[in-house]
């Protein structure tokens, strides 16, 4: 071995004793994504996916039913796919405590998902894909966050950061919130939904064809409809194509060309970061994913190396599985510091390469799904 490789390996021991890096073991990281062979019901939907850990799929915006539709129309044999949300009214905190305590005047109708926020100090229900600031707790503690997220976000930054979304139970709580407050508009934790994904996880996706969903407990996406990239009313006694999915964090297009460092920036700020691949089946998600995507090119992801010792880290991670271009890892003094990963329609490969951290380039973010019941 020589003096380069020792000094190296040296280095990355004492950054992984020190925390500075941490290691993660596969978790069904990176969604992905299934097409059933069968058809079925969606009283008979667990015999299909759970025996396999998936569930039936979630949308959290128009770019995963977007997706959905690609996917049906490159492996599906039908136009019409179950999704996992059906109905089920509930009104909770998103920590799970009981509502002892009530201010809302929120009164939900057919189809509607409420969040609940402070505006001048009263209780009011808005959409919960709008962005607010929003009030974190631990304990006994009340924190309000400057930073403007959709519910499920700020739900995500409070679990991450502190403990949970703010939870009132008696007025002298609401007081206290109100006082932290301090005027602004800002989410608590209270969710009001008429429909729940069988999942668990929290989506404010809520986009309906027809907008008033009636007489019905099921829903499904259905390519020939007029509108595709929307929730479709749909009996449970019917059969269709079911897709079921994996993992616990989204995959994130965002056709926006910045460097490398403004990547890394703007994925931090309105996601979870920039997006980091953990092993071969990280790698399948990113490339399932990027097949059925509009933008092409090469895209940012959280590779970069060390401009001194010359190894590759993700931003906060060593790198333990890769796919590099002609198989081996760039080297100094040639390189280029940050890495892509290239999206080559003609070839189907997506290859990892270094790149010029200046040049401006779409990029990839990951963001964490959030599940109520945790």
């Amino acid at each position: 071995m020589n003096t380069t490789t020792t000094v190296k390996m040296t280095l990355v021991l004492f950054l992984l004793c020190s925390g500075f890096f941490h290691f993660t073991f596969a978790s069904n990281h990176l969604r992905h994504f299934r097409l059933s062979q069968l058809y079925v019901t969606w009283n008979a939907k667990l015999n299909a996916c759970n025996h396999t850990n998936e569930s039936l799929v979630t949308l959290y915006d128009e770019e995963d039913a977007n997706f959905i539709v690609k996917f049906l129309e490159k492996h599906g044999d039908g136009k019409l796919s179950l999704l996992g949300l059906h109905y089920n009214r509930t009104t909770t905190w998103s920590d799970g405590t009981p509502i002892t305590f009530n201010k809302s005047s929120v009164n939900l109708t057919n189809g509607e998902q409420t969040c609940e926020a402070i505006k001048n100090n009263t209780w009011r229900g808005f959409n919960c894909s709008e962005r607010k600031y929003f009030m974190c707790s631990k304990g006994d503690d009340y924190t309000l966050i400057k930073n403007e997220k959709n519910w499920c976000q700020a739900l995500q930054y409070c679990r991450t950061h502190f403990t949970n979304l703010v939870s009132i139970h008696n007025i002298t709580q609401n007081s206290k919130v109100i006082k932290e407050g301090n005027n602004s508009s800002f989410w608590i934790g209270l969710l009001h939904d008429e429909w729940e994904w069988l999942d668990k996880s929290c989506s404010s996706f809520r986009k309906w064809y027809p907008p008033d969903p009636v007489n019905v407990e099921c829903t499904s996406i259905y390519t020939n409809n007029d509108d595709p990239l929307s929730l479709y009313p749909f009996s449970c006694e019917n059969e269709a194509n079911i897709i079921c999915s994996k993992g616990t964090v989204r995959i994130k297009v965002i056709d926006r060309p910045l460097t490398w460092e403004q990547a890394f920036d703007y994925c931090k700020a309105h996601h979870t970061g920039l997006l980091w691949i953990e092993d071969e089946e990280d790698q399948w998600a990113v490339e399932q994913w990027l097949n059925h995507t509009d933008v092409g090119g090469s895209f940012w992801i959280g590779l970069r190396q060390s401009r001194v010792f010359g190894f590759w880290i993700w931003s906060d991670r060593t790198v333990t599985y890769s796919k590099w271009k002609d198989n081996k890892p760039p080297e100094m003094p040639l390189s280029n510091h940050c890495g892509v990963i290239e999206k080559d329609d003609k070839k189907d490969d997506y290859r990892w390469r270094d790149e010029n951290c200046w040049l401006q380039l779409p990029f990839l973010c990951e963001e964490e799904i959030v599940f109520m019941n945790k």
